[in-house]
């Protein structure tokens, strides 16, 4: 017997989940508040080449090749090139920025230390507790603070390691092992991410009822809705939705994050590499600057290098101040030379990811609650999101294929 299955919110969490329930032959409904489809997840096609909106990639696993079969694309898989990666830090580039005795301790605490988390400390605080402070400084600072849009000292261990036990039970790699998945590499696709969008389109389109533009309901009528009930809306618009159900202090904190896509002739770094991620305290106002025209054939044309730079929007003090001209700042504190662009696109999100830190881990407690509550009471609501179950998307792709 199919279940009647409605999905809000049309971005990649709601394309994921819609598409893992016409597998299993459930009847869908998608609900997507804009004229569009994706969410954040696109890409924008210049005369200088490709502009990724927000990711730029997503690892390969076997169930994801197997959807990619299914709605009828092919991967593109990185060049050799992008197996190099560099590391800003006593400013200057490193592959690696920890001395031989630091990486000796980093080992042994891999293998032999427990992990304990400790919800009265930032990740800043238990990661230097836990890997000592060059580790932290040099390392997991920029790596972290790159993937998750801002500082440690903004995040906490229990939000980031949500899939991790914590109570000084396993070492980090017992929880590596426990959760190892076989990944092919970060993989993009011919005319970028906004292809994985589309092609996801235009296999649901004929298999379920996409209603665009849906103005939301009170969370009064959506639970008298017959079926499931799945939110994928991302945090920002859900929080309105669930109304007085949340306390004001019970709100999580929202990150606003401005991608820069620049080309021009020259190269950031003397070797091609996939970028170079920043610590705190370097310098250099950018989390990281990944390069796609050395990760991805066919990013740029006419012989020109695409950089993208990923900034914390809060770092820009006025509107006097361009977005370019940060960059270029940045660049030049790199290469130590004037070096002007041939274009430059910004793409700025207001609240769309969230801070994974005290607040979210304590939220999303409570939207288990509301699931716990609401299923004992006959009605099936589940959650899903950035927000819960890991950033990134082979992590909702996996916590969609759950359902």
């Amino acid at each position: 017997m199919r279940d009647q299955v409605h999905i809000v919110g049309g971005g990649i969490t709601g394309l994921f989940l819609a598409y893992h329930h016409t597998k299993l032959g459930d009847s869908v409904t998608l609900y997507e508040m804009s004229d569009k489809l994706g969410g954040v997840i696109g890409t924008k096609v210049v005369n200088e080449g490709l502009v990724e909106l927000a990711a730029n990639g997503v690892l390969l696993t076997d169930e994801m090749k197997s959807m990619l079969d299914d709605i009828g694309l092919s991967p593109v898989f990185p060049n050799k090139a992008a197996k190099r990666r560099y590391f800003w830090t006593n400013q200057k580039l490193s592959r690696l920025p920890i001395s031989i005795f630091t990486g000796i301790r980093l080992v042994f605490t891999l293998l032999f230390k427990k992990i304990k988390f400790n919800e009265n400390q930032n990740f800043e605080t238990w990661a230097c507790q836990m890997f000592g402070t060059s580790v932290t400084k040099n390392i997991i600072e920029p790596a972290i603070g790159g993937v998750y849009g801002t500082r440690l000292d903004s995040l906490q261990a229990e939000s980031i390691f949500s899939k991790w036990e914590g109570s000084g039970k396993n070492t980090i790699l017992q929880e590596l092992k426990r959760n190892k998945t076989k990944t092919y590499g970060t993989v993009s696709f011919p005319k970028g991410m906004g292809d994985l969008v589309s092609h996801l389109v235009q296999y649901l389109e004929h298999k379920i009822q996409i209603k665009t533009q849906f103005q939301p309901v009170n969370l009064k009528e959506i639970l008298t809705w017959k079926g499931k009930i799945r939110f994928s809306t991302s945090l920002k618009n859900l929080i309105p939705i669930l109304g007085d159900l949340i306390e004001p202090n019970e709100v999580p904190n929202l990150l606003s994050i401005t991608t820069i896509t620049r080309f021009g002739k020259n190269h950031l770094t003397k070797k091609p590499c996939f970028g170079v991620l920043f610590g705190k305290n370097e310098g250099i106002r950018a989390l990281g600057v990944l390069s796609n025209s050395d990760i991805f054939p066919g990013r740029s044309q006419q012989g020109l290098h695409s950089e993208t730079w990923i900034y914390p929007s809060i770092i820009k003090p006025s509107d006097s101040i361009t977005w370019e001209s940060i960059l270029e700042e940045d660049r030049k504190v790199i290469t130590e030379k004037e070096d002007s662009p041939k274009a430059v696109y910004v793409t700025s999100w207001s609240g769309v990811f969230p801070a994974y830190d005290k607040k979210l881990y304590s939220f999303n407690k409570r939207l288990d609650s509301l699931e716990r509550q609401w299923l004992s009471n006959g009605i099936d609501i589940r959650f899903l999101g950035n927000y819960r179950k890991g950033i990134g998307l082979r992590s909702i792709f996996e916590s969609t294929s759950r359902e």
